[in-house]
């Protein structure tokens, strides 16, 4: 997490004054978390809500990055060590299972869960610059230039065509009728640019495919004490068509959902120092707040520059 920042948990004053919303039991949905804890933080009771109805919910998470990049974690759990690869790598894995066990305890089989394996705080860069399998990024934390630590997932090179070629396998198999995901506008790089890889990976997908797009929802987790860019909006609105502008709407669950989410929560011990306050807050609430992305169409337009990669993808230009 970056301390600069402010979390904004889902904590919204005016939250009756939204539509609620409720997932009908046979919605595939689709959780996209940049982070371990992410996924609680920001879907918790949506996921124990539907656990607790129903013994085989179609729910998959996909966690892409492992956190190996909270350097206060590293400080407290390394000492001395901290900034070895090593100790990166132990904190990647000593993360991916604080949110296998959390998600188990929410409700969810270790098959329904991801683990992209991808670099914390890397995507804005693999996004702007590291498409091709012959230039992989490399994780400045761990060493790696490929996801060794990827958890029921294949073992990429850290490129855009990676990720694009991950989510299109995930879309193709799981064919997800609900895609939740984080907001284009939020503060935290990797939230944001998960985002753009996700928009642009649906709208990929959608020019393929022969069913109606997913509904998407947005969390937004983190906002910057500065005014947030509107790039976010802009990326919405190049993929999707000009009326992009998002609609929260709210998700209720009641107090035992919310006592789960939070047991959940306290799966997370690694995150104490670095995340402390988030976690105690998203104990707080008996609901969850998203945005909904309502897109015109999934067409692209030509980007302008043609990169070479596997999947011989166009891809667009950064927006930042």
């Amino acid at each position: 997490m970056l301390s600069s920042y402010y979390p904004q948990p889902n904590a919204h004053a005016n939250v009756p004054d939204m539509p609620a919303w409720q997932p009908d039991p046979q919605e595939r949905v689709l959780i996209l978390a940049p982070h371990p804890d992410d996924e609680t933080l920001a879907v918790g009771g949506l996921i124990a809500s539907m656990t607790s109805g129903h013994a085989s919910p179609h729910i998959r998470v996909i966690v892409a990055t492992n956190g190996d990049a909270s350097y206060l974690t590293a400080i407290t759990a390394g000492g001395r060590r901290a900034f070895t690869r090593r100790n990166f790598q132990n904190l990647a894995a000593v993360r991916q299972q604080e949110s296998m066990n959390a998600l188990t305890s929410l409700g969810l089989d270790s098959e329904q869960i991801r683990f992209w394996g991808f670099p914390d705080r890397g995507l804005g860069a693999i996004w702007r610059r590291y498409w091709g399998a012959n230039r992989p990024y490399r994780s400045p934390t761990t060493g790696y230039r490929r996801a060794k630590q990827a958890v029921n997932s294949p073992v990429l090179p850290f490129t855009g065509a990676s990720l694009i070629e991950l989510f299109q396998n995930e879309l193709g198999e799981f064919q997800p009728t609900t895609v939740i995901l984080p907001h284009p506008q939020d503060a935290h790089p990797d939230h944001r640019f998960l985002a753009y890889f996700t928009l642009f990976s649906i709208a990929l997908h959608q020019k393929r495919a022969a069913h109606a797009p997913p509904k998407l929802l947005a969390f937004q987790m983190w906002q910057n004490k500065f005014q947030i860019k509107e790039a976010g909006a802009a990326l919405a609105g190049y993929l999707f068509g000009s009326d992009a502008s998002p609609k929260r709407q709210y998700l209720p669950f009641s107090s035992d959902i919310r006592e789960q989410k939070a047991q959940a929560l306290q799966c997370y011990a690694s995150q104490k120092w670095a995340a402390g306050p988030l976690l105690r807050k998203a104990t707080r609430n008996d609901y969850e707040v998203f945005s909904l992305l309502q897109p015109d169409s999934f067409g692209i337009e030509q980007p302008g520059a043609l990169r070479p990669a596997p999947t011989q993808l166009v891809v667009p230009s950064p927006i930042c």
